[in-house]
């Protein structure tokens, strides 16, 4: 994937994924509450997911040189990412 970026406009991507999804971490902590993980925390789950869905993407082999591709694969890995982790968050910590 990285391979047809130049270096400035790889980096400047990555700062951009990050701007966002400290943004989108901080909305969804306004929609989650007491189930989400804080506004860092929420963002460091959306880059994590956000990676894995890029390569996920990347493994299986779908065109990850359209930019529609990578930014589904992007979207679907960071929001499932954290609706996983939230999840698994009510299951352990669920009281009784």
């Amino acid at each position: 994937m990285s391979a047809q970026m130049s270096d400035e406009v790889l980096y400047g991507l990555l700062a951009g994924c990050v701007m966002a999804c400290f943004f989108v971490g901080h909305a969804m902590d306004g929609v989650m509450g007491r189930a989400g993980f804080g506004v860092l925390g929420n963002m460091l789950v959306l880059i994590t997911g956000l990676f894995i869905g890029i390569f996920s993407a990347d493994l299986l082999n779908l065109s990850t040189i359209h930019m529609e591709i990578l930014g589904g694969a992007a979207i679907i890995g960071s929001f499932s990412a954290l609706m996983l982790l939230a999840i698994l968050k009510y299951l352990f910590l669920k009281v009784d």
